[in-house]
């Protein structure tokens, strides 16, 4: 039963006093007609609360812009999110001109990370022994084939969803099927995206994955934090930090002149059911301060980064839970390669959502202080 207008509602309450659902929220089919995004298709999902997201079909169905009573949660790039035709794979950095930003970037599917070369001699090609990965891989700048989308009811709950399809494949290579679904309901500032990744082929395949997270302003400012259940100190991976110092990594600060970015490797902690919770809280925002949090899955992604960068213009903070480390020689020495076999199958789920209010935030803290108390 959706909560709009400080009150609940059954369908048939809320049905009597709108001409179409979509006065107070749903998902709606969009397309961008001018500059680099042009000709990319938006789903628009709007929940009734002030959450509105756009997830680009083709950016391999990632979510671009996202919104909470006007307020950005994304960090935007100067390139406005370009369509896939603009991504200069054959660079190594390609993926930095066209991928990078908006709300999220999935990166993989068969490789995380800076620049690599390693062995594909198991797809049976004499001419290509070796491959050159660049920079996160190709899958945020793979086009999606949209399978559905609209409104449904269940019960007194209006859901929204949209489903679609994103392949990764080439001839003597991998052939990987996304199938991604995202669902929010009305009334709530939230939604879910479930993940279902399967080895298609007949061959085996590498399988890395990462979700770059690139929260902006007004969500990160100067006096932000990271609430996280942090298991200790983090490892950092680039940039110059003292790990022992938090307020280098859990505190964000104003946009700096010449900034290095800033790398960390957490380990977290998770509750009962193996639910990490992480928030970037802005007490400034808002009436009593409002935050961004992220649920994921700590046995589907063990593994947490943190990108600190509080550059002029590029001012964000990355929450990216990810399936293993950098460095590919390094995941395999560590047992962390992950290997599909033809036919397998692996699955993701994240929770994103807003919290408003001073009481919504502190039950967030006291959780994570809780899984923090109890380790």
């Amino acid at each position: 039963m959706p909560e709009l207008f400080n009150r609940r509602w059954t369908r048939a309450e809320l049905l009597r006093h709108v001409g179409h659902i979509s006065q107070l929220g749903g998902v709606q089919l969009l397309a961008a007609e001018n500059g680099p995004p042009r000709g990319v298709r938006l789903l628009e999902f709007r929940t009734g609360t002030g959450f509105t997201f756009k997830v680009a079909v083709e950016r391999g169905m990632d979510v671009g812009y996202c919104e909470y009573r006007g307020a950005s949660l994304a960090w935007i790039p100067p390139t406005l999110l370009p369509g896939p035709w603009f991504f200069e794979q054959q660079e190594e950095f390609g993926w930095l001109r066209a991928g990078l930003g908006g709300f999220c970037n999935s990166c993989g599917m068969v490789h995380i990370g800076n620049p690599e070369t390693d062995s594909v001699t198991h797809y049976n090609f004499p001419a290509r022994p070796t491959e050159r990965y660049g920079v996160h891989d190709r899958m945020a700048l793979i086009p999606a084939e949209l399978l559905s989308f609209g409104e449904r009811w269940d019960g007194d709950d209006c859901v929204l969803e949209a489903v679609g399809r994103v392949v990764q494949a080439q001839t003597y290579g991998e052939n990987l099927v996304l199938t991604r679904r995202y669902t929010a309901r009305l009334g709530e500032s939230r939604f879910f995206l479930h993940d279902e990744i399967e080895n298609a082929g007949y061959l085996p395949a590498v399988h890395m994955l990462l979700y770059h997270i690139n929260v902006g302003f007004p969500f990160v400012d100067d006096g932000a934090e990271l609430i996280a259940p942090l298991a200790g100190p983090p490892r950092v991976l680039f940039g110059e930090a003292d790990p022992e110092r938090p307020e280098e990594y859990a505190r964000f600060i104003a946009p700096q002149k010449d900034w290095v970015q800033q790398t960390f490797e957490h380990a977290m902690l998770a509750d009962a059911a193996g639910r990490v919770p992480v928030a970037i809280v802005n007490p400034r925002l808002g009436a009593n301060g409002q935050a961004l949090y992220v649920i994921y899955d700590r046995a589907q992604l063990p593994r947490y980064i943190e990108w600190r960068m509080m550059g002029e213009g590029q001012y964000a903070v990355g929450i990216e839970p990810c399936t293993n480390g950098f460095g590919r020689d390094e995941v395999r020495k560590a047992g962390e390669l992950i290997v599909l076999q033809p036919g397998e199958k692996r699955i993701y789920d994240l929770e994103v959502g807003v919290l408003d209010g001073a009481a919504a935030i502190e039950r967030f803290r006291d959780h994570v202080d809780q899984l923090r108390s109890s380790c």
